[in-house]
């Protein structure tokens, strides 16, 4: 039997980087890297092929914001909700400021697939769209409003099965 608990309990969820503008959380550098934004996913995938290329200073907080596999990419500002794990083929890539990176505690047991799949499901985009705030014409999505969001844990069992199937998929 599933049982739920909050996003912020199985990931951490964190702003993309912003690499512009006063606020910017990267400096101009010498540090090549892939940039992802939400036009990059279609069809709840990433396209990594015709990836921006940004150069940016390489520090700690920079390093931070790079991508692993299998986080979760979901749009915190977009006219749809965009949904995407990172593939492992993809290095040396970090999330703009319109994502939000869900990065799981755990990801040996398969939870970036099987939050993407949550999160791709009717019912997860029905979570999503309920925590989105609407001040203007694009909604917005912050950090703390998705870890809030309730996910049903299937048994481990069952887990598996799931991630088995999404990976096969995906190679596919």
């Amino acid at each position: 039997m599933d049982h739920k608990i909050t996003l912020q309990q199985l990931a951490s969820i964190s702003q993309g980087l912003n690499v512009s503008g006063p606020g910017a959380g990267a400096r101009q550098g010498d540090w090549l890297v892939q940039m992802v934004e939400s036009a990059d996913i279609q069809d709840d995938r990433l396209l990594i092929d015709g990836l921006r290329t940004i150069t940016i200073q390489r520090n700690a907080k920079t390093e931070k914001h790079l991508l692993r596999p299998y986080d979760v990419l979901v749009t915190a500002r977009s006219t749809t909700i965009k949904v995407a794990f990172v593939p492992p083929a993809l290095s040396r890539a970090v999330a703009g400021a319109t994502l939000l990176v869900v990065r799981p505690e755990k990801p040996e047991f398969g939870f970036g697939p099987y939050l993407w799949y949550f999160f791709t499901s009717e019912y997860g985009r029905a979570q999503i769209a309920s925590r989105l705030s609407t001040g203007s014409t694009i909604a917005s999505l912050s950090a703390q409003s998705l870890a809030e969001i309730s996910i049903p844990l299937p048994e481990p069992r069952e887990l598996h099965r799931l991630v088995s199937l999404i990976e096969e998929s995906e190679k596919a």
